[in-house]
Protein backbone atom coordinates (compact mmCIF):
# COMPACT_ATOMS: atom_id res chain seq x y z
CA UNK A 1 0.00 0.00 0.00
CA UNK A 2 1.47 3.30 -0.83
CA UNK A 3 2.88 5.48 2.08
CA UNK A 4 0.04 7.69 3.72
CA UNK A 5 3.17 10.42 3.79
CA UNK A 6 2.90 10.64 -0.14
CA UNK A 7 -0.54 12.38 -0.10
CA UNK A 8 -0.04 14.57 3.16
CA UNK A 9 -1.10 18.07 1.45
CA UNK A 10 -2.99 16.96 -1.42
CA UNK A 11 -5.91 19.14 -2.21
CA UNK A 12 -9.38 17.61 -1.97
CA UNK A 13 -9.96 17.25 -5.31
CA UNK A 14 -6.78 15.55 -6.19
CA UNK A 15 -7.58 13.07 -3.75
CA UNK A 16 -10.33 11.67 -6.22
CA UNK A 17 -7.79 11.46 -8.79
CA UNK A 18 -4.75 10.35 -6.21
CA UNK A 19 -6.62 7.52 -3.69
CA UNK A 20 -9.99 6.98 -4.88
CA UNK A 21 -9.44 6.42 -8.55
CA UNK A 22 -6.58 4.02 -7.65
CA UNK A 23 -8.66 2.04 -5.22
CA UNK A 24 -11.81 1.78 -7.03
CA UNK A 25 -9.36 0.44 -10.31
CA UNK A 26 -7.70 -2.29 -8.12
CA UNK A 27 -11.06 -3.12 -7.06
CA UNK A 28 -12.20 -3.08 -10.93
CA UNK A 29 -8.98 -4.98 -12.23
CA UNK A 30 -9.85 -7.66 -9.37
CA UNK A 31 -13.50 -7.72 -10.99
CA UNK A 32 -12.46 -8.06 -14.65
CA UNK A 33 -9.46 -11.05 -14.04
CA UNK A 34 -12.56 -13.39 -12.39
CA UNK A 35 -14.90 -12.06 -15.69
CA UNK A 36 -12.60 -12.50 -18.51
CA UNK A 37 -11.93 -16.06 -16.64
CA UNK A 38 -8.05 -15.61 -15.51
CA UNK A 39 -8.43 -17.00 -12.16
CA UNK A 40 -11.35 -19.08 -11.19
CA UNK A 41 -13.82 -19.38 -8.17
CA UNK A 42 -11.73 -21.66 -6.22
CA UNK A 43 -8.51 -18.95 -6.82
CA UNK A 44 -10.56 -16.06 -5.55
CA UNK A 45 -11.49 -17.97 -2.91
CA UNK A 46 -7.86 -18.70 -1.78
CA UNK A 47 -7.02 -14.98 -2.42
CA UNK A 48 -9.79 -13.82 0.26
CA UNK A 49 -8.38 -16.14 3.07
CA UNK A 50 -4.52 -15.35 2.51
CA UNK A 51 -6.01 -11.78 2.72
CA UNK A 52 -8.55 -12.70 5.87
CA UNK A 53 -6.12 -14.74 7.50
CA UNK A 54 -2.60 -13.12 6.89
CA UNK A 55 -2.54 -9.91 5.06
CA UNK A 56 -5.49 -8.25 6.87
CA UNK A 57 -4.36 -9.25 10.47
CA UNK A 58 -0.84 -8.32 9.84
CA UNK A 59 -2.18 -4.64 8.62
CA UNK A 60 -4.28 -4.28 11.10
CA UNK A 61 -1.43 -5.74 14.15
CA UNK A 62 0.82 -2.67 12.52
CA UNK A 63 -1.79 -0.01 12.66
CA UNK A 64 -2.94 -0.39 16.27
CA UNK A 65 0.53 -0.36 17.45
CA UNK A 66 1.13 2.86 15.87
CA UNK A 67 -2.59 3.96 17.33
CA UNK A 68 -0.56 4.93 20.64
CA UNK A 69 0.80 7.79 19.23
CA UNK A 70 -2.33 9.24 17.63
CA UNK A 71 -4.53 9.78 20.61
CA UNK A 72 -6.96 7.87 22.72
CA UNK A 73 -10.37 6.34 21.97
CA UNK A 74 -13.56 8.04 21.46
CA UNK A 75 -16.52 6.13 22.32
CA UNK A 76 -18.90 8.52 20.98
CA UNK A 77 -17.77 7.86 17.56
CA UNK A 78 -19.08 4.22 17.86
CA UNK A 79 -22.48 5.77 19.84
CA UNK A 80 -22.80 8.58 16.94
CA UNK A 81 -21.84 5.86 13.98
CA UNK A 82 -24.52 3.06 15.62
CA UNK A 83 -27.18 5.00 16.08
CA UNK A 84 -27.44 6.20 12.64
CA UNK A 85 -26.96 2.35 11.77
CA UNK A 86 -30.05 1.48 14.02
CA UNK A 87 -32.31 3.75 12.16
CA UNK A 88 -31.21 2.95 8.69
CA UNK A 89 -31.15 -0.79 10.05
CA UNK A 90 -34.86 -0.44 10.80
CA UNK A 91 -35.94 1.35 7.47
CA UNK A 92 -35.09 -1.46 5.34
CA UNK A 93 -35.81 -4.34 7.47
CA UNK A 94 -39.40 -2.38 8.24
CA UNK A 95 -39.50 -0.67 5.36
CA UNK A 96 -38.49 -3.42 2.87
CA UNK A 97 -41.03 -6.00 4.74
CA UNK A 98 -43.87 -3.36 3.79
CA UNK A 99 -42.79 -2.53 0.26
CA UNK A 100 -41.41 -6.05 -0.63
CA UNK A 101 -42.33 -8.46 1.62
CA UNK A 102 -39.95 -11.68 2.57
CA UNK A 103 -39.85 -12.96 6.50
CA UNK A 104 -38.05 -11.90 9.32
CA UNK A 105 -35.10 -13.34 7.92
CA UNK A 106 -34.75 -11.67 4.73
CA UNK A 107 -36.06 -8.40 7.15
CA UNK A 108 -33.04 -9.32 8.91
CA UNK A 109 -30.56 -9.33 5.65
CA UNK A 110 -32.00 -6.56 4.36
CA UNK A 111 -31.18 -4.34 7.78
CA UNK A 112 -27.83 -5.94 7.60
CA UNK A 113 -26.85 -4.67 3.84
CA UNK A 114 -28.08 -1.37 5.13
CA UNK A 115 -25.48 -0.61 7.67
CA UNK A 116 -22.34 -3.33 7.27
CA UNK A 117 -19.85 -2.26 4.71
CA UNK A 118 -16.23 -3.40 3.64
CA UNK A 119 -14.85 -1.59 6.52
CA UNK A 120 -11.77 -3.62 6.43
CA UNK A 121 -11.10 -4.90 2.90
CA UNK A 122 -11.62 -1.18 1.46
CA UNK A 123 -12.12 1.10 4.31
CA UNK A 124 -8.77 0.54 6.09
CA UNK A 125 -6.45 1.42 3.22
CA UNK A 126 -8.57 4.53 2.08
CA UNK A 127 -8.72 6.46 5.22
CA UNK A 128 -5.13 5.75 6.12
CA UNK A 129 -4.40 6.60 2.51
CA UNK A 130 -6.80 9.92 2.50
CA UNK A 131 -5.87 10.94 5.89
CA UNK A 132 -2.56 9.37 7.22
CA UNK A 133 -2.34 6.96 10.36
CA UNK A 134 -3.92 9.42 12.48
CA UNK A 135 -7.02 8.39 11.15
CA UNK A 136 -6.37 4.44 12.04
CA UNK A 137 -7.72 4.39 15.29
CA UNK A 138 -10.86 5.21 14.41
CA UNK A 139 -11.35 3.56 11.69
CA UNK A 140 -10.16 0.39 13.60
CA UNK A 141 -12.56 1.44 16.31
CA UNK A 142 -15.56 0.97 13.33
CA UNK A 143 -14.01 -2.01 11.47
CA UNK A 144 -14.05 -4.27 14.61
CA UNK A 145 -17.55 -2.95 15.88
CA UNK A 146 -18.33 -3.92 12.23
CA UNK A 147 -16.89 -7.75 12.42
CA UNK A 148 -18.53 -7.68 15.40
CA UNK A 149 -22.27 -6.40 14.11
CA UNK A 150 -21.85 -9.29 11.54
CA UNK A 151 -20.46 -12.27 13.65
CA UNK A 152 -22.10 -11.98 16.18
CA UNK A 153 -25.45 -9.86 15.35
CA UNK A 154 -25.87 -11.39 11.66
CA UNK A 155 -25.53 -14.94 13.07
CA UNK A 156 -28.11 -14.82 15.91
CA UNK A 157 -30.85 -12.89 13.26
CA UNK A 158 -29.94 -16.25 11.37
CA UNK A 159 -30.83 -18.41 13.65
CA UNK A 160 -33.08 -16.84 15.69
CA UNK A 161 -35.74 -16.85 12.95
CA UNK A 162 -34.90 -20.24 12.20
CA UNK A 163 -38.25 -21.25 13.14
CA UNK A 164 -40.15 -19.06 10.32
CA UNK A 165 -38.10 -20.93 7.63
CA UNK A 166 -39.45 -24.57 9.33
CA UNK A 167 -36.42 -25.28 10.94
CA UNK A 168 -35.94 -26.46 14.77
CA UNK A 169 -35.29 -23.62 16.42
CA UNK A 170 -31.68 -24.05 17.77
CA UNK A 171 -31.10 -23.69 21.78
CA UNK A 172 -29.99 -20.10 22.49
CA UNK A 173 -26.92 -21.41 24.94
CA UNK A 174 -25.65 -23.26 21.17
CA UNK A 175 -26.01 -20.10 19.41
CA UNK A 176 -24.45 -17.92 21.90
CA UNK A 177 -21.34 -20.77 22.27
CA UNK A 178 -20.91 -20.76 18.50
CA UNK A 179 -21.02 -16.79 18.32
CA UNK A 180 -18.61 -16.70 21.10
CA UNK A 181 -16.34 -18.53 19.23
CA UNK A 182 -16.78 -16.92 15.51
CA UNK A 183 -15.74 -14.14 17.72
CA UNK A 184 -12.75 -15.00 19.46
CA UNK A 185 -11.12 -16.85 16.16
CA UNK A 186 -11.74 -13.83 14.10
CA UNK A 187 -8.00 -13.11 13.18
CA UNK A 188 -9.22 -9.26 12.83
CA UNK A 189 -9.74 -8.97 16.16
CA UNK A 190 -7.27 -10.88 17.51
CA UNK A 191 -4.76 -8.75 16.01
CA UNK A 192 -5.89 -5.88 17.81
CA UNK A 193 -5.80 -7.77 20.79
CA UNK A 194 -2.08 -8.87 20.38
CA UNK A 195 -1.42 -5.27 19.43
CA UNK A 196 -3.31 -4.05 22.45
CA UNK A 197 -1.22 -6.30 24.90
CA UNK A 198 1.91 -4.82 23.17
CA UNK A 199 1.06 -1.32 24.07
CA UNK A 200 -0.19 -2.33 27.90
CA UNK A 201 2.80 -3.97 28.62
CA UNK A 202 5.02 -1.68 25.97
CA UNK A 203 6.77 -4.48 24.31
CA UNK A 204 8.49 -4.10 20.85
CA UNK A 205 8.74 -6.30 18.08
CA UNK A 206 11.85 -8.19 16.99
CA UNK A 207 13.80 -6.74 13.93
CA UNK A 208 13.02 -9.51 11.96
CA UNK A 209 9.26 -9.72 12.81
CA UNK A 210 8.52 -5.93 12.36
CA UNK A 211 10.19 -6.55 9.12
CA UNK A 212 8.07 -9.13 7.91
CA UNK A 213 5.02 -7.27 9.27
CA UNK A 214 5.87 -4.19 7.93
CA UNK A 215 6.19 -5.84 4.48
CA UNK A 216 2.93 -7.52 4.89
CA UNK A 217 1.25 -4.41 5.96
CA UNK A 218 2.49 -2.55 2.89
CA UNK A 219 1.17 -4.93 0.21
CA UNK A 220 -2.01 -5.48 2.40
CA UNK A 221 -4.21 -2.48 0.52
CA UNK A 222 -3.87 -3.47 -3.33
CA UNK A 223 -4.13 -6.81 -2.63
CA UNK A 224 -7.31 -6.65 -0.40
CA UNK A 225 -8.90 -4.79 -2.87
CA UNK A 226 -7.77 -6.72 -6.05
CA UNK A 227 -9.60 -9.27 -3.70
CA UNK A 228 -12.38 -7.65 -3.01
CA UNK A 229 -13.43 -7.08 -6.64
CA UNK A 230 -12.33 -10.49 -7.53
CA UNK A 231 -15.17 -11.44 -4.35
CA UNK A 232 -17.46 -8.94 -6.39
CA UNK A 233 -17.34 -11.35 -9.41
CA UNK A 234 -17.96 -14.28 -7.92
CA UNK A 235 -21.56 -13.13 -6.41
CA UNK A 236 -22.41 -11.13 -8.97
CA UNK A 237 -26.40 -10.90 -9.14
CA UNK A 238 -27.88 -12.49 -12.48
CA UNK A 239 -30.30 -9.30 -12.58
CA UNK A 240 -28.28 -6.18 -11.18
CA UNK A 241 -31.18 -3.29 -11.34
CA UNK A 242 -33.78 -4.63 -8.79
CA UNK A 243 -36.00 -2.35 -6.70
CA UNK A 244 -35.43 -3.99 -3.27
CA UNK A 245 -31.92 -4.48 -4.43
CA UNK A 246 -31.05 -0.96 -5.70
CA UNK A 247 -33.11 0.62 -2.73
CA UNK A 248 -30.21 -0.95 -0.36
CA UNK A 249 -27.58 -0.22 -2.17
CA UNK A 250 -28.74 3.75 -1.52
CA UNK A 251 -29.61 2.85 2.06
CA UNK A 252 -25.99 2.15 2.58
CA UNK A 253 -24.21 4.73 0.68
CA UNK A 254 -26.41 7.97 0.86
CA UNK A 255 -28.76 7.74 3.67
CA UNK A 256 -26.65 6.18 6.05
CA UNK A 257 -23.85 8.59 5.96
CA UNK A 258 -26.36 11.38 6.16
CA UNK A 259 -27.75 9.99 9.10
CA UNK A 260 -24.20 9.58 10.38
CA UNK A 261 -23.26 13.05 9.62
CA UNK A 262 -26.29 14.42 11.42
CA UNK A 263 -25.69 11.92 14.21
CA UNK A 264 -22.08 12.58 14.82
CA UNK A 265 -22.37 16.55 14.39
CA UNK A 266 -25.99 17.80 16.07
CA UNK A 267 -25.90 14.82 18.68
CA UNK A 268 -22.87 14.01 19.98
CA UNK A 269 -20.91 17.27 18.43
CA UNK A 270 -18.05 14.98 16.83
CA UNK A 271 -14.65 16.47 15.79
CA UNK A 272 -14.48 17.58 12.11
CA UNK A 273 -11.57 14.64 12.03
CA UNK A 274 -14.04 12.02 13.55
CA UNK A 275 -16.94 13.40 11.34
CA UNK A 276 -14.77 12.73 8.23
CA UNK A 277 -14.05 9.31 9.41
CA UNK A 278 -17.39 7.96 10.18
CA UNK A 279 -19.15 9.25 7.50
CA UNK A 280 -16.83 8.05 3.93
CA UNK A 281 -17.08 5.02 6.47
CA UNK A 282 -20.44 4.76 6.27
CA UNK A 283 -20.07 5.03 2.56
CA UNK A 284 -18.53 2.21 1.93
CA UNK A 285 -19.94 -0.90 -1.01
CA UNK A 286 -22.13 -3.63 1.20
CA UNK A 287 -20.00 -6.05 2.82
CA UNK A 288 -19.30 -9.27 1.22
CA UNK A 289 -19.31 -10.77 4.36
CA UNK A 290 -23.35 -10.52 4.20
CA UNK A 291 -23.76 -12.16 1.03
CA UNK A 292 -21.71 -14.93 2.54
CA UNK A 293 -24.09 -15.06 5.65
CA UNK A 294 -26.57 -14.92 2.86
CA UNK A 295 -25.47 -17.54 1.22
CA UNK A 296 -25.04 -19.80 4.31
CA UNK A 297 -28.46 -19.81 5.07
CA UNK A 298 -29.67 -19.43 1.04
CA UNK A 299 -31.48 -16.81 1.87
CA UNK A 300 -32.21 -13.77 -0.60
CA UNK A 301 -28.72 -13.90 -1.66
CA UNK A 302 -29.34 -12.91 -5.36
CA UNK A 303 -30.55 -9.60 -3.95
CA UNK A 304 -27.92 -9.23 -1.53
CA UNK A 305 -25.44 -9.91 -4.54
CA UNK A 306 -27.08 -7.27 -6.64
CA UNK A 307 -26.76 -4.56 -3.72
CA UNK A 308 -22.88 -5.08 -3.67
CA UNK A 309 -22.60 -4.57 -7.11
CA UNK A 310 -24.56 -1.51 -7.14
CA UNK A 311 -23.45 0.22 -4.41
CA UNK A 312 -20.07 -0.18 -5.38
CA UNK A 313 -20.59 1.64 -8.44
CA UNK A 314 -22.89 4.35 -6.68
CA UNK A 315 -20.14 4.54 -4.04
CA UNK A 316 -17.07 5.94 -6.55
CA UNK A 317 -19.37 8.94 -6.80
CA UNK A 318 -20.32 9.38 -3.62
CA UNK A 319 -16.85 8.92 -1.84
CA UNK A 320 -15.15 11.13 -4.05
CA UNK A 321 -17.98 13.28 -3.31
CA UNK A 322 -17.77 13.31 0.00
CA UNK A 323 -13.85 13.39 0.24
CA UNK A 324 -14.17 17.28 -1.54
CA UNK A 325 -17.04 18.20 0.51
CA UNK A 326 -15.68 17.30 4.10
CA UNK A 327 -11.71 17.88 3.37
Amino acid sequence: MPNSALFAGVQPMDKVFTVVMPLFAMIFAGYWIVRIGVIGKDTVKGLVGVVFWLFLPCFIFIKTLGTREHGELDWDLLSAYYLACLVTFMLAALGGRLIWGGNARVAGLRGLSSVSGVVGYMGLPLMVMAFGDAAALPTLMITMADNLVILAGGALIMELTARQEGEARPALGRVLLSTSRSIVSNPLILAVALAAVFILLEWQLPSPLQIFATQMTNATGPLALVALGAAFAVHKGQNLIKGDSLALALLKVVVLPLLVFVSARYVFGLSDFLIKIAVIMAALPVAVNVFILASRYKTYEAEVSSSMLLSAVLGIGVISGLLVVLD
